[in-house]
């Protein structure tokens, strides 16, 4: 036997199933709000990208002049460097003539050979 359930019953269950799908709507909506804020923070904190290359001086005649090209992280660089970005070093060893360190080797990493 199938018992009649009243329209008022119905637009009820209706009611709390669309008040269930708002919820949850809801909650993707704040969700994503939060990663948003997250992101932008992170962005706002970032460093700024690294150099990847520097250049070491030295003293020429009381004057600083280029010696040598390194990677970032080559601790034969010395104090004195200056950073440089890929375009920057890879003109600097072609077309410059700043040699590059054989302990690092950054003309490999900029396809120099």
């Amino acid at each position: 036997m199938s018992e009649k359930v009243s329209r008022l019953d119905r637009l009820r269950s209706v009611r709390e199933w669309l008040v269930w799908q708002l919820r949850r709507t809801d909650d993707t909506i704040a969700e994503l709000e939060r990663q948003e804020v997250v992101t932008a923070r992170a962005a706002r904190t970032l460093p700024s990208p690294a150099f990847g290359y520097r250049l070491a001086m030295r003293r020429a005649g009381g004057r600083p002049a280029p010696d040598s090209v390194h990677t970032d992280d080559c601790g034969m660089a010395g104090k004195n460097t200056k950073p440089l970005g890929r375009d920057q070093a890879l003109r600097a060893i072609t077309e410059d003539g700043v040699t590059a360190c054989p302990y690092c080797r950054p003309d490999t990493g900029l396809g120099v050979l």
